[in-house]
């Protein structure tokens, strides 16, 4: 296993040549290399050999990825993927607490899910 690694990291060998090289069937050196994660050259720098990272910061909360998810309220009992077409407009329609539109059908509102994950440590 090391001398495939290293055959990788140091001459930028596919699994055919590491295989024709070292005597081992091709599968066996791509497995390998799965394992440890350095199966695409394309992910590797061609100059120093370290796996490439688009961006690096080194402080936490130097960079932060924002999400925000929209969804839509299911009214109480379930909405209508659950219990059906019928069912769910009869619930959805006596839904007493929720605002009317112009219609007379009840607004049953958004939800919003936000995240935020820290780029240094990676914690949500």
């Amino acid at each position: 296993m090391k001398l495939i690694v290293k055959a990788r990291w140091r001459r930028r060998l596919g699994p055919v040549q590491i295989s024709g090289e070292l005597g081992l069937p091709a599968s066996t050196v791509h497995a390998v290399l799965v394992r440890c994660r350095i199966n695409r050259l394309s992910h590797i720098d061609r100059i120093t050999g370290e796996p490439i990272r688009r961006y690096e910061h080194n402080a936490p909360g130097a960079m932060i990825h924002v999400d925000v998810t929209k969804f839509g309220n299911i009214p109480d009992g379930g909405g209508w993927r659950f219990v059906g077409k019928q069912q769910g407009d009869k619930k959805r329609a006596a839904a007493p607490d929720k605002p009317r539109s112009a219609t007379r059908d009840p607004l049953m509102g958004l939800a919003f899910v936000h995240t935020v994950i820290d780029d240094d440590s990676r914690i949500a």
